[in-house]
């Protein structure tokens, strides 16, 4: 299922930044965001008495060049106690964050917690898997997830948008395009902005998401209600002249 960009931001603004013709970095070695502690979840306390049995929460997360925990985003839940369990757990968790070329890298990751009586399991997935996420949870598992644009009263409207600043570095290209998938939540805020792992550590990369995250939007409504939801901004940075 492919997501669809922001039409309203393409049409309002032209997002093709100049850049040099001099040789950039290439994200060649990359380690992946490691998980070095965690607080085991249980399920919740207050579902001891009831008759649920299972149930599921997904939680993105955004960890910095330190390893540190810096947001973390309910984006589904069964039962709003499994939400509230897993992001009381992650918030114990302790992290090795993502590398490129040895560089510690900040990394945005979906956490999936299945829970059931007789134990836990958690995954763990980037956003380049989210949308498949999106496919499965929209066969009506949960009683609140996330929204894709198509599901929304309209596009959400853009009150206050940054165009990127060139970063002054290319590879000799005249063209490069990046992609930045984020949140907007029921508020109009962009949450846990992030790139491609093709796009890591590139100066684009840092541009665009420099850029995404001073956004703000109208809040987005499902239903005339406000929503969470996901989406996808491209960003062509051509030479200049």
């Amino acid at each position: 299922m492919k997501l669809p960009c922001l039409p309203l931001v393409c049409s309002a603004l032209w997002f093709a930044v100049p850049i040099s013709a001099q040789p950039g970095a290439k994200a060649t070695d990359q380690m992946p965001l490691q998980i070095i502690r965690t607080d085991e979840p249980r399920f919740p306390l207050q579902l001891n008495e009831s008759l649920v049995m299972n149930g599921d929460a997904t939680v993105a997360i955004s960890v910095d060049q330190d390893g540190r925990l810096t947001d973390c985003l309910v984006t589904a839940y069964s039962r709003k106690e499994f939400a509230d369990t897993a992001v009381a757990a992650l918030k114990g968790w302790r992290f090795d964050p993502s590398r490129v070329n040895g560089v510690p890298w900040s990394s945005v990751q979906e956490v999936h917690f299945d829970f059931s009586r007789t134990g836990v399991v958690v995954s763990l997935s980037g956003f380049d898997v989210v949308m498949n996420q999106i496919d499965e949870i929209t066969k009506g598992r949960y009683v609140y997830r996330s929204r894709t644009l198509r599901e929304l009263d309209r596009i959400p409207t853009p009150v206050h948008v940054v165009s990127p600043v060139s970063p002054g570095l290319g590879g000799g290209e005249k063209k490069r395009t990046v992609a930045v998938e984020f949140y907007i939540d029921e508020e109009g805020r962009v949450r846990l902005p992030s790139v491609s792992r093709a796009d890591v550590g590139t100066p684009y990369a840092a541009c665009a998401l420099d850029a995404v995250k001073q956004w703000r939007f109208e809040p987005p409504l499902h239903r005339g209600r406000p929503a969470l939801v996901f989406v996808r901004q491209e960003f062509n940075f051509v030479a200049g002249p």
